[in-house]
């Protein structure tokens, strides 16, 4: 397995500069659908925005706790999915997990040579998943067995999204890969020279994809050709979300973005970060109100027209992890053990729950549950106290 750079490396000043369009006609990205009972992809796949069908009203119990290894520690930093009545979640040593959901009892287990940091997608029976050294994975989800694999030849951090029948992914050599979910066949590939940690965002006929290129930049889905791109000043670790035509994105140097599709140019920039931490987490959005964590140990409300800051919430740890909106309540986790849920509006602390260790893999809300998972390879599954 290659060892992957640290993102000291990879961090750098840079001021914002202006965008560079191309003579495309603008594209509109449809606003995104209410939200279904499962969560099969990161942050809900499709525009990303990271908005679930609402699980129920804290305070939460815990309806099982799953331990991927019972002999020795194993982390988790990928996200949980729910698809059905299974849980899919991937480990950092070698193996995707598939839970019952209603019993947190293995239905089974996938091996590989290699760990993950990508969240499972779940699409017309197969889990799709990349791993840490550089192969992506199809994976029946009824039985765990073998679709196909495609050997990329460079580390997959990023999680994965779909397309129809098909599949888009990055790596780490910074390619982005469109294949066919049948066998695998690839249907284009496109390059943007560093590494991509985030998934692409989809809509409008359009992947958006951001890395630490500095850019957020713009592929027709119909042939992987960049129709535009923006450069953002700053790296950009997490995935974009589109909502409208806006596309809402975390960066180094403490900042969050807003995009304009349609323009194709920088609407306005968050600076509330303190001490220009990293942003690492993805933005989750509804109701008028940008939701994303940062390694200055906040939750940081924005509001989306403006950018102007709504609320913070301060947690002990950094907060890499992705938060998700619910019936008007925000999940976020934290590298000090805890899940929040705040108030949306207010941010207001609603409940917390506490894990065995500190949590970097994203929550996932759905079928009546909220789905987490810590550095110690714990997963629990949390559902409304009856009553």
């Amino acid at each position: 397995m290659r060892m992957r750079p640290t993102l000291a490396i990879l961090l750098g000043a840079c001021l914002l500069a202006p965008a560079r369009l191309a003579p495309a006609q603008p594209t509109t990205v449809p606003a995104p659908a209410a939200p279904t009972t499962d969560w099969p992809a990161f942050h809900g796949g499709g525009p990303l925005v990271g908005v679930a069908a609402d699980p129920g009203a804290p305070p939460m119990k815990a309806r099982w706790v799953f331990k991927v290894s019972e002999e020795d520690r194993v982390g988790i930093d990928a996200g949980p999915v729910i698809a059905g009545d299974t849980v899919y979640i991937a480990d950092s040593r070698t193996t995707l997990h598939a839970i019952d959901l209603a019993t947190g009892k293995v239905r089974w287990k996938y091996e590989t040579e290699a760990g993950f940091e990508a969240t499972p997608l779940v699409a017309d029976g197969v889990v799709y998943v990349g791993d840490l050294g550089g192969i992506f994975h199809a994976v029946s989800a009824a039985d765990g067995k073998k679709r196909w694999t495609v050997d990329t030849e460079s580390t997959i951090h990023a999680s994965a999204n779909a397309d129809g029948d098909r599949v888009l992914f990055a790596n780490d050599a910074g390619k982005i890969y469109c294949l066919k979910m049948a066998d695998g066949a690839k249907v284009w590939e496109a390059d943007v020279g560093q590494r991509v940690n985030s998934a692409p965002a989809l809509g409008g006929g359009v992947a958006y994809v951001s890395g630490c290129d500095s850019f957020l930049r713009a592929f027709s889905l119909g042939g992987g050709k960049e129709v535009w791109s923006v450069e953002l000043g700053a790296l950009a670790p997490g995935s974009p979300a589109l909502v409208g035509e806006r596309a809402f994105i975390g960066l180094d140097q403490g900042l969050v973005a807003c995009v304009s599709v349609a323009g194709r140019k920088i609407e306005w920039t968050y600076d509330g970060v303190a001490e220009k931490a990293l942003v690492s987490s993805s933005p989750a959005v509804a109701e008028g109100i940008v939701v994303i964590g940062a390694q200055d140990r906040q939750v940081h409300a924005i509001d989306a027209a403006t950018g102007k800051r709504k609320w913070v919430f301060k947690t002990r740890g950094e907060v890499d992890a992705s938060p998700l909106i619910a019936g008007g309540r925000v999940y976020a986790a934290s590298k000090d053990k805890k899940l929040y849920v705040l108030d949306l509006k207010s941010g207001q602390k609603l409940w917390e729950f506490t894990a065995g260790r500190g949590i970097t893999s994203s929550p996932a809300a759905g079928r009546g549950v909220v789905v987490i998972a810590d550095t110690a390879g714990n997963v629990y599954c949390l559902e409304p106290e009856a009553k």
